[in-house]
């Protein structure tokens, strides 16, 4: 089964047995996550229209670093629901654990919009497919409140 989230000007479906956290900052960009029962995740952050979206990527990119020292980056561009995307393909240790991690940004509306999933790299590959999905849905959620 899934679950829905509506708020923040966003709409996706999620997988019901994922937990959502919501950022509770009153000021943009603003940001939610979701959750897998393993503790991988996927986040939007939604962004002002003025937001130089190649910035907003190397901030969480700059972050990543900051966090991991051994952190592996490539140049990444992926078409989801007919909407290109850009942003980077990450690699890094968590723990001892060899991690997996995307940043894609596009705009979406008036919005700019920042996703990163992660997650642990013996899990990335099945669950590419719900986060890729997720995105989806967020896209194709835009569309159906556009038309």
């Amino acid at each position: 089964m899934v679950a829905r989230y509506d708020n923040l000007g966003v709409r996706f479906s999620y997988p019901e047995n994922w937990t959502v956290v919501e950022d509770q900052a009153t000021t943009w960009p603003r940001s939610v996550s979701v959750y897998s029962p393993t503790e991988a995740f996927w986040n939007v952050s939604i962004h002002e229209p003025a937001t130089d979206l190649d910035d907003a990527v190397d901030t969480v990119l700059d972050t990543m670093g900051e966090l991991y020292t051994d952190l592996e980056s490539a140049p990444a561009e992926q078409t989801i629901a007919g909407q290109k995307t850009f942003g980077r393909d990450l690699h890094f240790y968590c723990l001892d654990f060899l991690v997996q991690a995307r940043i894609r940004a596009f705009e979406l509306g008036t919005r700019k919009i920042v996703v990163l999933c992660q997650g642990e790299d013996r899990e990335f590959d099945e669950l590419k497919v719900v986060f890729e999905a997720i995105t989806h849905d967020l896209i194709s959620s835009r569309e159906d409140a556009a038309g």
